[in-house]
């Protein structure tokens, strides 16, 4: 049996390239995020047990790999590299029979399960934390942020803050700002923008999210498609609503009602001219039965580059990711946050970014449809979340 590195961008990528080499019957060892010495970039790299007896390479064909891989904590970087120097004096032994590498198996499986059960305890451990820690961790769950998250951000903000219990109110919002900081992930709608060749863009989300306010918003802001040639579609059963009529009037761009999702695929053939086209897709509960199946026939008819999920933020933080989630079955690329100026809590906007691993687009501040409209910056993020705060 020998040990054997592998890196790539996930984990999964990582585990694939191993697979390649030896096959299926690999045992995967550790896995851990590391800093790439060429570009400084972030990379997985896993350790794996091969047999080196085994000449013979299965055929092996590599599954769906999953996104977006979590990075581990510092404290779980520093207990997996102490675990691999563990492992490695484990492996020197070089097993000659099946017995010895039985048993080698069984040491590294007991030593992981009782570092495990050490990670647990100091987990389920509270950390004491001064009043002004617990003052600002009470009020970052007032703000929307849940429990676990908040707890998270304030003991590590506790633990890396040079003044520790001494830090003034101040200097903790200034550290947890920068814990946020890397949290955020900002869809670049310069880019979209600025394609030189036709954007379709699927807009989906619960009834009354704001999906037909937002498709307006994003068509007529002078920041993002107000100087292109642009075209919605509207799939609302009742047709376009009276604000999208209007709209169509004011601004000039081409609204287009089809009701029929059989229907749109000669049409999006018909408006190749235009630089952008917005498909609106009707509101719909994602608890009804056959959505995911509806709405993948959306996806493969009008083939969209981008889908944005548009989600409420006066939404119950619960409801909203239940619904959010299951709009990540149609592999949306970003999503909008709407009715900022409806919720207090707009510290439920980090657990959505946290849960759902997409980019924001924008925000939805406000009903008037050419200025209430915020694309997302660190700023305007921080002073809706700590304005009553500081």
């Amino acid at each position: 049996m020998k040990v054997k590195y592998y890196t790539g961008n996930s984990l999964a990528e990582a585990i694939t390239k191993a697979k390649q080499e030896h096959g299926s019957d690999i045992i995967l060892l550790d896995s851990r995020e590391i800093k790439n010495t060429l570009d400084g970039s972030k990379i997985v790299q896993v350790s794996i047990s091969v047999d080196e007896d085994n000449g013979k390479v299965k055929a092996w064909n590599p599954p769906a790999a999953k996104k977006n891989q979590k990075a581990l904590k510092p404290s779980e970087v520093e207990t997996r590299e102490d675990f691999n120097s563990v492992i490695s004096n484990i492996l020197s032994r070089k097993p000659k029979t099946l017995e010895q590498e039985k048993k080698i198996l069984e040491e590294l499986a007991e030593l992981k399960e009782q570092i495990n059960k050490l990670q647990q305890s100091a987990v389920n451990d509270p950390l004491p934390l001064p009043p002004v820690y617990e003052q600002i961790l009470s009020a970052l769950q007032e703000m929307g942020f849940n429990k676990k998250m908040a707890e998270s951000l304030i003991k590590r903000v506790y633990q890396l803050t040079p003044k520790g219990p001494n830090a003034s109110k101040g200097e903790i919002i200034f550290a947890l700002k920068k814990e946020l900081r890397e949290k955020m992930r900002f869809f670049d709608i310069s880019a979209l923008k600025a394609a030189d060749r036709q954007k379709v863009i699927m807009m989906v989300g619960p009834t009354g999210a704001g999906k037909t306010t937002m498709t307006m918003k994003l068509a007529a802001h002078p920041q993002i498609f107000a100087q292109r040639e642009v075209a919605i579609i509207s799939t609302d059963p009742y047709g376009p609503s009276e604000a999208l009529k209007a709209f169509s009037r004011m601004s000039g761009v081409t609204v287009i009602e089809k009701k029929r999702h059989d229907e749109l695929g000669a049409l999006m053939r018909q408006l190749k001219e235009y630089d952008v086209v917005i498909v609106d897709v009707a509101g719909n509960s994602p608890f009804a039965p056959q959505f995911v199946k509806k709405m993948e026939e959306y996806v493969k008819i009008v083939k969209p580059h981008e889908i944005f999920v548009v989600a409420s933020l006066n939404m119950d933080l619960e409801d909203l990711l239940e619904a959010a989630s299951l709009y990540m079955l149609l592999k949306p690329t970003g999503f909008i946050l709407t009715k900022i100026d409806e919720s207090r809590r707009i510290g439920k906007f980090f657990t959505l970014m946290e849960e759902l691993e997409l980019p924001v687009v924008a925000f939805g501040d406000g009903k008037r449809i050419f200025i209430d409209i915020a694309l997302p910056e660190e700023g305007y993020i921080f002073e809706k979340v700590f304005e009553g705060l500081a």
